[in-house]
């Protein structure tokens, strides 16, 4: 046993010599290299953070293996790896400290303090690069390494402490393998640090292996964090589909409900109307068929919304679909947020027979800002709205603007690259008011062309309902409300957009 022992310690302590080295700064190339393809893949910061540490970590270990290429690549690079030892490590603690923060979401537990924190890094990194390049300027070798020691190393020891701290009070599941890890580094550390300090080389040499021990174990509980991080990645992530899909089953089955109920009353009234006209004196009868007609009129209206309803929602759980198939986390989760307000909007106006051009503005407003999250650069939504206008005295059918920004956005918009512009102008006239939406997008003579080469076409079905909506409306409030779509073209016959006009006149 202790012969065991005596050559296991002999193992140990020959580790720059006999491959626990290399092995240990190979398998730091080795996370290096695998994290930055998942970073490419994910586009999560925090595999660039840990892929960055473990390869600053690897150079700066190269030169200890003995009788290996290592050495030799050393060798050929002496003043370089001499020069770089200190910027190295001083590169490890702010990669390492911005891993941390990625991993842990420190910045939404404590945005103030990580503020304050990146920009201390930032001052500090300048700092030192200012020292760095005086090593080629001047004597100034001596000088950096001073300043790392006396003056970054103890504040550096101070934000640790802090850091730890904080992340003790976090929720996040990923807290305990860093911790562990952190302590392993932390330990691992001390204790070289303690055995061979004011030693000479050859003793130095004899304990290095516990500094590599300590890296294997931190990446051990490193990687095992960002494999839990993932996990609990996708976790939310078939929640929140699992919320999606539910809401819009029940979407679906309150629209067929309410469609059959609709359908229903619609039977009832025509039915009573025929009795009535069979029955009733010719005056008499004029006025009450008057009247029912009237109550058909209305519930036509409602049919019409209720089957615009789920068009409109369906579109939008779509974009929400986007950011789940591209694992935005947080852009979902505020769009989610956003279409549970439009979708109480949507539900409160279906109740009426009309809304104010205010609300009906509201609600479109909402819509494009949530479409506008899908787009890189956003669109850019402008009103416009004369002075003597009073948009909550002005009614409408509630969504009867909605396929318009609809058409704006998915046959316009989406085709450009660039600016993505809708303006909203409305003003008085002799007979009532005039309302303009214009969009910058590519016209529907080239928004047909790109549509007849899809595999599978995409119909528009909102500006037909939006027709057959207003011609109810009017018969039903005796107004005169209609609509005309203008295609803008620029000097050179292209395309500069299309405009959609509504006159809401109150008389004929």
């Amino acid at each position: 046993m202790d012969e065991f022992v005596g050559q296991l310690v002999m193992f140990f302590e020959n580790s720059n010599r006999n491959g626990l080295a290399l092995m240990a700064i190979s398998i730091l190339f080795y996370l290096a290299a695998f994290h930055l393809i998942l970073f490419f893949k994910n586009k999560e910061k925090y595999f660039l953070h840990y892929s960055t540490y473990a390869f600053v970590n690897a150079v700066a270990l190269i030169g200890r293996p003995y009788e290996s290429f290592l050495k030799d690549i050393y060798f050929t690079f002496p003043e370089f790896f001499r020069l770089s030892i200190t910027p190295l490590q001083f590169i490890s603690f702010i990669v390492f400290s911005y891993f941390l923060i990625e991993i842990l979401r420190l910045k939404s537990y404590y945005p103030k303090f990580i503020h304050f924190y990146k920009g201390y890094t930032v001052f500090i990194s300048l700092i030192y690069a200012i020292f760095f390049l005086g090593v080629f300027f001047w004597d100034g070798y001596d000088l950096m390494r001073k300043f790392y020691f006396f003056v970054f190393m103890p504040i550096t020891l101070i934000f640790t402490l802090i850091g730890i701290f904080l992340i003790v009070r976090t929720n996040e599941k990923v807290k305990a393998p860093i911790l562990y890890g952190f302590l392993a580094i932390g330990i691992a550390a001390f204790l070289f640090g303690f055995l061979a300090a004011e030693k000479d080389t050859v003793i130095t040499d004899r304990y290095f292996y516990i500094l590599y021990l300590g890296i294997l174990i931190e990446n051990f509980f490193f990687t095992y964090a960002l494999a839990l991080k993932q996990r609990v990645i996708f976790d939310q992530k078939i929640k929140i589909q699992k919320e999606l899909m539910l809401r819009f089953k029940e979407n679906d089955d309150l629209r067929t409900q309410l469609n059959q109920q609709l359908q229903h009353q619609i039977l009832q009234k025509e039915e009573k109307i025929i009795e009535l006209e069979s029955d009733a004196e010719s005056e008499r009868m004029s006025r009450i068929k008057a009247l029912y007609e009237r109550e058909i009129t209305e519930l036509h209206l409602r049919s019409l919304r209720s089957q615009m309803n789920p068009h409109f929602i369906f579109n939008a759980l779509n974009s929400i679909k986007v950011f789940l198939i591209d694992k935005e986390k947080d852009r979902a989760i505020l769009y989610l947020n956003r279409f549970s307000k439009l979708i109480r909007l949507v539900l409160e106006s279906s109740r009426k027979t009309k809304i104010t051009l205010g609300e009906e503005l509201e609600i479109s407003q909402l819509y494009i800002s949530l479409e506008s999250i899908r787009f890189e650069k956003g669109i850019e939504f402008n009103m416009d709205i004369a002075r003597d206008v009073r948009l909550n005295e002005i009614e409408l059918p509630p969504l009867v603007l909605q396929p318009f920004f609809e058409n704006s956005i998915w046959h316009g918009l989406m085709n450009i690259a660039g600016e993505k512009r809708i303006n909203v102008q409305l003003e008085k006239n002799e007979k009532g008011h005039l309302l303009s939406i214009r969009d910058n997008g590519i016209g529907r003579k080239a928004s047909q062309e790109i549509n007849s080469k899809r595999t599978v076409k995409k119909e528009s079905i909102g500006m037909t309902l939006s027709k057959e909506r207003l011609e109810l409306f009017n018969q039903n409030e005796l107004v005169h409300y209609h609509f005309e779509v203008i295609d803008h073209e620029k000097n050179n016959s292209e395309s500069s957009g299309t405009e959609v006009i509504f006159w809401l006149e109150t008389s004929y």
